[in-house]
């Protein structure tokens, strides 16, 4: 992981590198295959992967085995299409919340039980979480909100509903990772 610090000094910028740091396993070429062949297909066969990979079924599983224990795979599963299980609204909320520790922690625990919300994400800078969330209607979301207003942690949100969804390819970054 790098630091880069950028600080302006009157007319003069610096640039400031703190840390080279690799924090992820060097993987190897078959391991890149692998992880790429899963991520097209998280149904293939252990035979079909080692085809595909140039290695043997068994060091496939290995090889599978030994990236999942690693933390590298966490988990496989499927993808759903929200809007035809009848999810109408996809929502973003951008929250501010107050300092204090036992507040905070009741808004999390709230926030991880509602089955409205995909992910959470804790930030820095102007806010401090990032939901993204899904409901079936306006009502559901409206209702969630205002639930969500009711704790004492939550100072200020900012509400985005997506109209369009013109890109949505998360495995887009990794595919890049495992071609270089």
């Amino acid at each position: 992981m790098s630091v880069i610090i950028i600080f302006s000094r009157g007319n003069m910028r610096n640039l400031v590198v703190l840390a080279n740091q690799t924090m992820y396993p060097k993987l190897k070429k078959k391991d890149k295959c692998i992880l790429s062949a899963l991520l097209e297909n998280g149904r293939l066969s252990y035979s079909e992967l080692g085809r595909r990979c140039g290695i043997s079924r068994q060091v496939a599983f290995e090889r599978v085995k030994k990236l999942t224990k690693e933390g590298v795979i966490t988990d496989f599963s499927v993808c759903l299409d929200a809007a035809k299980l009848g999810f109408a609204f996809e929502a973003y909320i951008l929250l501010i919340a107050k300092p204090d520790a036992d507040l905070r922690t009741e808004l999390e625990e709230f926030l991880s039980n509602s089955k409205n919300v995909r992910k959470i994400q804790l930030l820095f800078g102007r806010f401090d979480f990032f939901l993204e969330l899904l409901f079936h209607d306006k009502d559901e979301m409206t209702d969630f909100i205002r639930r969500m207003h009711s704790f004492g942690a939550v100072e200020r949100t900012e509400t985005f509903i997506v109209y369009q969804t013109v890109k949505a390819v998360p495995e887009d970054p990794f595919f890049n990772c495992f071609n270089q």
